[in-house]
């Protein structure tokens, strides 16, 4: 054991300490990628991938992952809501691998590659290259660039592209993909449904929606290599007992916001107060208002792609928090009521436009809408 961890320990520092070193693979070595289930934590909600070395006669194995961050980087939140977060590649013990994602109960997958050795060697020096200290960080992309995408390329590059993809074709959208995932987490689904704009709802190819692992393990399945199958039939490694994680429907953001939102109008309805009214408008108007914030930052000062144009940019209006700050004033300046009757077309016009162009409607936001045209309604009739 001693002697397998030092070679291990070993074999990590020729990794940092030299470019021009090199490991030397054994005519045995296999290489394989792992496909990691979904975890609980949001940036585990979509999976993992990584890819195993094992040579029994260099007692190696070990698995290259280009999905490591530190908490610990300076203006890491900062960073991270900026698009400008940098992930690297580390390698690890696949014994130590293995037991987080047993602990965490999640499964691990592998299929192995149907690679001749000078493909694995190549493929294990494109690995070391890129594990160099001055390579192995890179700008983080969620949907481009990722733990998955970067395993597709560097197969892709150590095949000299001569992979074929073999799938069905499909209407999948950015949105129906991630759907797929976030289904359990109701809340961070409409969050998610939020920030992304209408790009997300264009149609995803067959390598794009390999950004999820699932869909590259997925793929790799069927995919064929010098009119050959490029990696074996798919094993398991750990099988993890099945979790019961959704949401009780009830507690989706779509029925809280349509009880409140029913609630609220009756209660204004009965009561005909213009102080209340207005009491319960103004906390609306500030957090539609911050919200609206949010996604100009994400449109317009970040490096997140598929953020412009976002339609919830209709209900969700920074100019919303000056309307708030005016309508605690005991009478609406005549400037605040042209903003209404503005704002609220502008409402009308975003609801329709979800069912003319967005595939996806999310509902939850759509209560939202019904509610503002309301407010916009009461308050303007108050008004007068």
């Amino acid at each position: 054991m001693k002697t397998k961890l030092f070679i291990i320990s070993l074999f990590l520092i020729l990794l940092t300490a030299s470019t021009s070193a090199s490991i030397k693979l054994s005519k045995d070595a296999t290489i394989s990628i792992l496909t990691c289930s979904p975890g609980n934590e949001l940036y585990s909600l979509f999976g993992h991938t990584g890819i195993r070395v094992v040579d029994k006669a260099n007692d190696m194995d070990i698995v290259f992952n280009y999905g490591t961050f530190d908490f610990a980087t300076q203006g890491f939140y900062f960073k991270f809501a900026r698009g400008l977060l940098p992930y690297q590649l580390s390698c690890s013990e696949f014994r130590r691998f293995l037991s987080s994602y047993i602990y965490d109960e999640r499964s691990v997958y592998s299929q192995t590659l149907n690679l001749d050795s000078i493909q694995k060697q190549y493929l294990m020096d494109l690995l070391f290259e890129n594990y160099q200290p001055a390579n192995r960080e890179y700008l983080y992309n969620f949907l481009y660039d990722n733990c998955s995408t970067r395993v597709r390329d560097i197969i892709e590059k150590s095949t000299d592209n001569q992979i074929t993809w073999i799938a069905q074709p499909s209407t999948k959208s950015f949105w129906n993909l991630l759907d797929e995932y976030l289904g359990r987490s109701p809340w961070i689904q409409w969050g998610i449904h939020t920030i992304l704009g209408s790009p997300a709802t264009s149609t995803a190819t067959i390598r794009e929606q390999m950004f999820l692992p699932d869909y590259l393990m997925y793929h790799l399945d069927s995919a064929a290599y010098n009119g050959a199958p490029l990696v074996q039939p798919i094993e398991t490694v750990y099988e993890a007992p099945e979790q019961d994680l959704s949401t009780p429907w009830y507690f989706s953001p779509f029925f809280v916001f349509a009880i409140c939102t029913l609630a609220l109008i009756l209660l204004l309805q009965k009561a005909k107060s213009r102080r209340l009214l207005k009491a319960i408008a103004i906390p609306f108007f500030i957090a539609t208002g911050v919200v609206g914030c949010l996604i100009v930052f994400l449109c317009f000062f970040t490096k997140h792609p598929t953020m412009f144009p976002n339609f919830n940019a209709f209900w969700a209006n920074p100019l919303n928090l000056i309307a708030a700050f005016f309508l605690g004033k005991r009478t609406l300046p005549w400037i605040i009521n042209k903003y209404l009757f503005i704002y609220l077309y502008l409402l009308i016009i975003g609801f329709l436009l979800w069912f003319l162009f967005v595939p996806a409607v999310p509902y939850a936001s759509m209560v939202i809408m019904v509610w503002m045209i309301y407010l916009c309604i009461r308050l303007r009739q108050s008004g007068k």
